[in-house]
């Protein structure tokens, strides 16, 4: 048996040991066939930095200016600009009494989908970055979080990575804690100064889509190990 067979033996082999322990360590990925909730929470702004908690509610998705792209497999994020420009004169959301060029308020935006206490031992979130263009006075993070409604909702676990380029990413997070009441949410927060309309471009974006299945990959590596079986066979007849 040549060396190239014995390595995909080898693959296919650690590929069906993983299985065993796959109750123990899940793996949930960008999903736009999920439902996608949106939810902000709004800070004073203190000098260009998160001051004081104002306020959070729910938003609409599209509100908090992240866009689901459903036929394209793809979420773009942006700074949330709408408040700005929703609110001219307004001196709550825009600086100097709506004559500044920036608005007023530290929002933290947060796009994500939700998920009973279902998993146990450790999570993972997976995806991959298509384009960044953020701008540095913006911070967009892959999150996972989870919520407990007896503590009033009270963050129990958070794990975060930074988006700050294009590739992969990938958050876990430890769950072996967790209660059936929980909340377990995974999704995107994209934090900064409501943004001025006119500077929308320079403001930049980023857009997420899912990362290859492992599963098609361990699908490609079995097609490899079939061909490479047949092809032997057929030199052996």
């Amino acid at each position: 048996m040549n060396k190239n067979l014995l390595t995909l033996l080898a693959v296919a082999a650690v590929a069906v040991g993983s299985s065993t322990t796959a109750s123990a360590q899940s793996v949930v990925g960008v999903d736009l066939s999920k439902t996608w909730i949106g939810y902000m929470n709004v800070f004073e702004n203190s000098g260009g930095s998160k001051g004081a908690y104002v306020f959070g509610s729910g938003w609409a998705v599209n509100d908090l200016k992240s866009t689901l792209n459903v036929g394209a497999g793809s979420i773009l994020l942006q700074p949330n600009f709408n408040t700005y420009a929703d609110n001219p004169g307004d001196a709550f959301w825009r600086n100097n009494g709506g004559a500044g060029p920036l608005g007023n308020k530290w929002m933290d935006a947060n796009t994500f989908t939700e998920y009973g206490s279902v998993f146990s031992g450790s999570l993972t979130f997976t995806g991959a970055v298509s384009a960044y263009s953020l701008s540095p006075d913006y911070t967009a993070t892959a999150f996972i979080r989870a919520l407990d409604p007896d503590a009033d909702y009270a963050t129990v676990v958070e794990s975060t990575d930074v988006l700050s380029a294009t590739g992969s990413f990938s958050v876990g997070a430890d769950l072996s804690a967790s209660q059936p009441t929980w909340i377990i949410q995974t999704g995107f927060l994209m934090s900064g100064i409501n943004a001025n309309p006119d500077n929308v471009v320079a403001a930049g974006s980023v857009t997420v889509v899912p990362e290859p299945s492992t599963y098609a990959l361990l699908a490609l590596g079995g097609l490899g190990l079939g061909a490479h079986l047949l092809r032997q066979r057929r030199r052996q007849g």
